[in-house]
């Protein structure tokens, strides 16, 4: 098995765990979104430049997401 490979199954497995130990989508797209920044700076030095940019919008995507729970879990302490 190549690196990239190994880093595929770290991932795979990760999300995997996530989807099962957890009951909300907000606190398993904020371990998704931890898992993949993890991935990405371990194995920065294993993967290519296209591999490093074809995950970057991902990484973007659940940026925004998590910013959106952040704010919304914000509004729920301050309106309650």
């Amino acid at each position: 098995m190549d690196v990239e490979d190994y880093i595929l199954l770290f991932l795979s497995i990760w999300v995997l765990i996530s989807a099962l130990v957890t009951g909300s989508i907000d606190v398993f797209l904020t371990l998704t979104l931890i898992g993949l920044l993890i991935t990405l700076e371990v194995g920065s030095l294993f993967l290519s430049k296209e591999q490093k940019e074809s995950l970057k919008p991902l990484v973007e995507l659940l940026l925004v997401i998590f910013a959106i729970i952040v704010m919304k879990k914000v509004y729920e302490v301050l309106s309650g």
